[in-house]
């Protein structure tokens, strides 16, 4: 008997594609946040790696996404299809992306999707009611789990709602194995819950946390140096192979959790002191840190 794999189970819009800041003609014939035209498919920046990152490590993915307006009238389940194959082409393992078009003969990054079209409100049968399916519901979970043997247990879900997170626990899957994206939190995006993911196989004793406090004043307050900073700090961390566990910014501050020695945390952040020092003396005269003596 083959052994149960654990899952990444990821929503779909506004956590691996773009979907909140979608033009209004991503609209035209559906309510606005349930996504049905594939012509506006797009993956959100970093998302791609992410989903490399977590199959290289091991896991399963499938999306689970509620998609209510096709029982509101404004798509058919072809459309959902039609969202998701264009989602998953875009989800290449390929090293070339080809400028974010999508390909639907690649092989994808995403093991499966699954959709709920249902919604108590709507008016198109027979997807006008609530149904087992449709988050907070734990119906697509289940049904994954039993269809591809995932381990719900060692699982994780990840997305922007509430209700993905309940869909998760409701499934089994234990609370402090989901993950919420949202704005100024530890987690925003799909890279962020990449790592925590990753960093939780890590063996604390061999992980080291190290600060990086400004010279002066409140810099990262400024949005353009907070996010210069974590780009530089990943790009960093890409470069080297050294696992970026946890990244975390104050207004004065940048702290780092590295899966490495002390020795090897020290000169990941000489690096990105460097690097971002000449980044802010370009940009303002000043650097943002303490420079050696």
């Amino acid at each position: 008997m083959r052994p149960l794999r654990p899952a990444v189970f990821l929503d779909r819009d506004d956590t691996l594609n773009v979907n909140a800041e979608l033009p209004p003609e991503a609209w035209a014939h559906t309510k606005e946040g349930d996504l049905l035209n594939p012509a506006f498919v797009r993956l959100i920046p970093g998302a791609l790696e992410a989903c490399r990152r977590l199959t290289d490590a091991g896991y399963v993915l499938v999306i689970i996404t509620n998609q209510g307006g096709v029982a509101r009238g404004g798509g058919a389940p072809r459309d959902i299809d039609a969202c998701n194959t264009a989602l998953r082409a875009l989800l290449s393992p390929a090293d070339d992306d080809s400028a974010n078009i999508p390909d639907p003969f690649r092989a994808s990054l995403v093991t499966a999707c699954y959709s709920a079209p249902h919604h108590p409100s709507g008016d198109v049968h027979p997807f006008n009611n609530e149904h087992h399916w449709r988050k907070p519901g734990p119906g697509m979970i289940e049904s994954a789990a039993r269809e591809l043997g995932l381990d719900i247990p060692r699982s994780w879900m990840v997305g922007d709602k509430q209700r993905d997170l309940d869909a998760a626990t409701n499934a089994g899957i234990p609370p402090t194995r989901t993950i919420l994206l949202a704005p100024a939190t530890p987690t925003p995006d799909l890279t962020a819950a990449a790592d925590r993911v990753l960093a939780s196989a890590i063996d604390p004793a061999q992980t080291t946390r190290l600060t990086l406090r400004a010279a002066s004043g409140a810099p990262l307050a400024d949005e353009r140096a907070r996010e210069t900073v974590i780009a530089t700090a990943r790009a960093i961390a890409e470069r080297t192979g050294v696992r970026l566990i946890e990244l975390d910014t104050a207004a004065d501050s940048v702290t780092i959790t590295l899966a490495t020695h002390r020795l090897g945390a020290l000169g990941f952040l000489a690096e990105l002191r460097r690097l971002t020092n000449a980044w802010a003396r370009a940009r303002s005269g000043a650097a943002l840190w303490p420079t050696d003596r």
